[in-house]
């Protein structure tokens, strides 16, 4: 995820009321645990608490193709640090974009930076509202670690580095979702990118990333037990570096192995790509890594006997500024860090076009909405990948997803 640091330090598949109350009674669900600290309003009951009607979108998300595409706009993050109105513009772009999902990060260390008895939800509070307001529905990342609840090993480093105890959050999870839920967030991607050192800094450990896996699904299943959940966006990346970074299939065959799929519905993969379309396919390509004649995504669900589980795009995109060779075409071959403004128009339709043609793959986001800086700053490509320039002008990447969107949906 080419994202720059966090501050701080960094609703498919629902059940109708009906059969969400026969799951709860089923599951013997547990009520949620009582609040650390202040700022945090959890109900108190004997069971897991049911969600008013108006916070469960009927979106069932299990059936297969036949099942159509949907689509998303990508903002980590971003948005709980905007004024009341650029969080409005922010969203309207993505009506605009016809999109129906946004993607934020709902940062551990932006809830509680400096303590467990510290609880600040009235950014991410924001957030929720205004896309609810908007019929938008959320794709909440869950992770970034404050500095207090750090593993030892990695504790001076960044909000990747892994929690020292999975209890604890879990604990944090719990209260998320909670508060959430009736928000109408009810779809959770565990983690960002856990197969690369930026995201796990002491390196891939698909064992461990299973542990905390196990642990946070299981503390949403108790207070919702029909969210949506997801297995953290994994980078389109090879085997590297004595296996501190893991390609996304090898990392998925790992934690699976570690039992981390046990409570999920999907698996998310970030697939971004500069020097070629995302349709074109080479032998080795990331459109051949979710499903291909060699090892792939696909055959590694297939090996673990979960094909049930859908894979989202949860981040595809290119940047459009950087240092490094720039792409106006396909360049095979070429190794590319950004693309012309042309060339990242025509990456924005073809992901749409292609992923219609992989039929495990259920939801696209574009990352990402805007850029963070000017060209002429010359900051890191991750500054880039915006639809929408610095000053706030589309680029032509923003119409071609926006028509790409409109046509495949004429067309189904």
């Amino acid at each position: 995820m080419p994202i720059a640091p966090l501050r701080g330090d960094g609703n498919a598949g629902e059940p109708s009321g009906t059969a969400r109350r026969s799951l709860l009674r089923a599951l013997g669900a547990v009520a949620p645990v009582a609040a650390l600290g202040t700022g945090c309003t959890t109900p108190a009951s004997s069971s897991a608490y049911e969600l008013p009607p108006e916070a469960a979108p009927a979106a069932p998300a299990g059936e297969k193709r036949g099942r159509t595409l949907d689509f998303g706009l990508a903002y980590s993050d971003t948005l709980p640090w905007m004024s009341d109105a650029d969080l409005g513009r922010a969203l309207d772009d993505a009506v605009g974009l016809g999109v129906s999902w946004i993607r934020a990060d709902l940062a551990w260390t932006n809830i509680q930076p400096d303590s467990p008895s510290q609880y600040l939800w009235e950014r991410f509070d924001r957030v929720a509202d205004a896309a609810r307001q908007r019929k938008l529905k959320v794709l909440a990342t869950l992770g970034f670690t404050p500095r207090w609840a750090r593993d030892l090993a990695c504790a001076d480093k960044n909000q990747s580095c892994p929690p020292a105890s999975e209890a604890r959050f879990a604990r944090f999870v719990t209260e998320a979702v909670t508060r959430y839920a009736r928000r109408g967030v009810r779809t959770w991607q565990i983690w960002n990118e856990p197969n690369i050192s930026r995201f796990w800094p002491e390196g891939a450990d698909p064992a461990r990333y299973a542990g905390i896996a196990r642990a946070v699904s299981a503390a949403v299943r108790a207070v919702d037990p029909g969210a949506f959940l997801l297995l953290g966006g994994l980078a389109n990346i090879p085997t590297t570096d004595g296996g501190r970074r893991l390609s996304a299939v090898d990392f998925l065959d790992r934690a699976l192995d570690h039992g981390a799929g046990e409570r999920m519905d999907a698996i998310s993969f970030h697939p971004f790509t500069t020097d070629l379309l995302f349709s074109t396919k080479t032998g080795d390509s990331p459109y051949e890594r979710i499903t291909g004649a060699r090892r792939s995504l696909s055959s590694v669900l297939a090996r673990h006997r979960r094909t049930d589980l859908e894979i989202w795009l949860t981040e595809t995109g290119a940047p459009t500024h950087g240092p490094g060779t720039i792409a106006d075409s396909e360049h095979p071959g070429v190794r590319t860090t950004h693309a012309t403004h042309a060339h990242q128009a025509r990456i924005a339709a073809d992901v749409i076009t292609a992923a219609d043609r992989l039929t495990a793959v259920t939801k696209v986001f574009w990352y990402a909405h805007r850029d963070t800086e000017p060209p002429s700053a010359n900051g890191g490509r991750h500054h880039y990948y915006g639809l929408i320039e610095h000053t706030g002008a589309q680029k032509p990447a923003y119409s071609a997803y926006r028509d790409a969107i409109a046509a495949y949906r004429a067309a189904h």
